[in-house]
């Protein structure tokens, strides 16, 4: 197997490196996919409180790389799984400062000492008219072909309602403070573009109201799920992924699906229902 790809576009890079960072807050390993078109970053992690959240996230190989190459299992299963901590790479690649600093950035799947790696080779500015290249080597493991399916793109929900999410970061500034109020919410969302989010305890009560946003779906007149705050405030913290626009899907009492579009990646995050006590 084998794989090789090279970014030079600074934006490219930026972004590439806010969603592996996006992957170190809502998991602790990722499962990389490479196809010959598109990259997934997968990350399931079991709960204790409920069901296991699923990130699911597609890149546009064209978009993101300006060489791109890849030889998978076999010519029938043309695809590649690795395994690897994601904290490692977004910590790696966020002390370099890559994102802003890097005239290029290639990712190459290697084998150092007997282990397969990720190998990012980036090419650093140092003094005029002069660059240092940094090597860092990210172990992985290969994902067998018998667990393949582990990790299949989610079929495609129905929900009862969807709305446009609102602008995330003041809905992140209230989610923080709801934290320290309860560990749980109710989402709430109606088929007139309102959605509001409360938390409740033995002394206080307090709803926050979100109003005139666009509907994209509506099966209900509303519908309502109650989720874990951090989770849904880890995934809210990443506006600086620049998403064209951000769907809250709500399935009574059973999950939140929350979907960043843009034209060269879509992120989602399955966030299952917790029962209320």
């Amino acid at each position: 197997m084998k794989f090789r790809g090279k970014m030079i576009d600074p934006n490219c890079i930026k972004q590439f490196i806010g969603i592996l960072g996006c992957m170190t807050k809502l998991g602790k390993s990722c499962i990389l996919r490479i196809t010959t078109t598109d990259l997934y970053f997968i990350v399931r992690e079991s709960q204790t409180i409920s069901a296991s959240p699923l990130i699911w996230c597609a890149l546009d190989e064209g978009h993101f790389f300006s060489e791109f190459g890849m030889e998978g299992l076999s010519t029938v299963d043309n695809e590649i799984y690795l395994e690897f901590v994601a904290e490692n790479v977004a910590r790696t690649l966020s002390a370099l400062k890559v994102s802003s600093a890097a005239k290029s950035v290639k990712i190459k799947l290697t084998k150092k000492l007997s282990s397969p790696c990720l190998t990012f080779e980036i090419d650093l500015p140092s003094g005029t008219n002069h660059s240092r290249l940094v090597v860092h080597d990210i172990p992985v493991n290969l994902v067998p072909r018998r667990l393949w399916n582990d990790y299949l793109e989610p079929e495609a929900m129905d929900p009862d309602i969807s709305v446009h999410m609102p602008q995330l970061r003041l809905m992140k500034s209230i989610v923080e403070r709801m934290k320290n109020l309860a560990n749980m919410a109710r989402i709430h969302v109606t088929s007139e573009g309102l959605l509001t989010l409360t938390v409740e305890t033995e002394a206080v009560s307090v709803t926050s109201h979100f109003d005139n946003l666009h509907v994209e779906k509506k099966k209900e007149e509303e519908a309502s799920v109650t989720i874990e705050l951090k989770r849904l405030s880890n995934f809210l913290g990443h506006e600086q992924l620049n998403p064209q626009k951000v769907v809250c899907d709500v399935l009574q009492s059973k999950l939140m699906h929350l979907n960043f579009l843009s034209d060269s990646y879509t992120l989602q995050y399955f966030l299952p229902g917790i029962n209320d006590q």
